[in-house]
């Protein structure tokens, strides 16, 4: 039979937080990264795209708005480097990004809408994807363009094993 101190150790340390001595070096992936600047307005078709839109993988995740000011703005999309940085990944030199064209991402036109909805946004700009790893088997695909000095789109979280 456990004493009143064993039992209140006990929940001690069930109630304890489970993030708890995690340093920030090991929590990577876990933060979320950067999508919508402060003060910014989203335009409405990707409002509206994102409304029921998921990303389909080993978590359904749903997909949500990106509009984030570019810091240069040349009109063209980021190189990795910048676009880490940009979305403030916690360690930006150390980030795994990808740029991929639109059909290796999407070869069935599953995501379409979505697509179509950002191109809208952009008004007819170049539309890439960038993958970021964010640790283990989580990745995030951010289909965006630039208009007017900003990157416009949509993000989605997948889980792939």
């Amino acid at each position: 039979m456990a004493t009143d101190e064993d039992y209140a150790a006990f929940l001690e340390k069930a109630n304890a937080d489970p993030s708890e001595g995690i340093s920030a070096t090991q929590s990577v992936g876990r933060a979320g990264l950067k999508a919508v600047d402060e003060g910014e307005a989203i335009p409405a078709v990707l409002k509206s795209a994102v409304a029921d839109a998921f990303y389909v993988s080993d978590a359904d995740e749903p997909f949500e708005p990106v509009c984030l000011n570019l810091p240069e703005d040349k009109g063209t999309l980021p190189d990795e480097a910048t676009f880490a940085k940009l979305v403030e990944h916690p360690q930006p030199e150390e980030a795994v990004v990808e740029i991929m064209d639109i059909g290796k991402w999407d070869p069935q036109g599953q995501y379409k809408e979505l697509v179509d909805a950002t191109r809208k946004a952009t008004k007819g700009s170049d539309v890439m994807v960038y993958r970021i790893e964010r640790g283990g088997s989580r990745v995030e695909y951010w289909l965006v363009g630039v208009e007017g000095g900003k990157l416009l789109g949509v993000k989605a979280l997948a889980i792939e094993s």
